[in-house]
Order: structure tokens, then sequence, then C-alpha cells
């Protein structure tokens, strides 16, 4: 059975950070970052993006990224250094 971890991030952050609808730069700012904290081996962890636009005030539109099987040693890390590009506010690992 597999574990997926993920990490939400709030659209109108994104676009702060990437620009309007900009999240296709933000994903391959993500990848990028996961490659980096696990030591570069591609695809070493399966991850998978998604959307939630449930809730009716866009305020609270969320981008996740999610990856599967991730230590949490590792995901401590990546957490840090998406921290560092701005793209979280008050997130709890």
């Amino acid at each position: 059975m597999h574990f997926w971890r993920g990490v939400r991030i709030p659209s109108r952050i994104v676009e702060n950070v990437y620009g309007s609808g900009n999240f296709d730069d933000a994903g391959d700012e993500l990848i990028a970052t996961l490659r980096r904290v696990s030591g570069y081996p591609p695809d070493q962890y399966r991850y998978r993006f998604d959307f939630d636009s449930t809730h009716q005030n866009p305020w609270y539109h969320t981008f996740i990224f999610e990856i599967q099987d991730i230590p949490d040693a590792i995901y401590e890390q990546f957490i840090s250094q998406i921290a560092i590009l701005g793209l979280l506010e008050n997130q709890s690992t």
C-alpha cells in the first residue's frame, strides 16, 4: 500500500510568486525542489498535482502537490525549501 503526502498551496500565493495563471511554472519548481532534496535521482518519487476550488470564495482555492512514499526527513527538507520559495503560509508539516 502506498502513502501519499501532500502540501496545499493557496492559489493566490502561487499567482503572487509566479504571476497570474502560472501554475505550470510553480509545478516545475516543485518538481525541481523535490529532486534537489532527494539527491536528483530522476523520478525517485511519484508525484501528482490537483486543484481544490470547491470553496465559493477563490481566496480559499488551493494548488495541491502530493508525493508518494516520501520519507519524513526528505519531506521536511522539501517543506523547508518551498517555504524559502515563498509558497507557504502557516503550513504545518
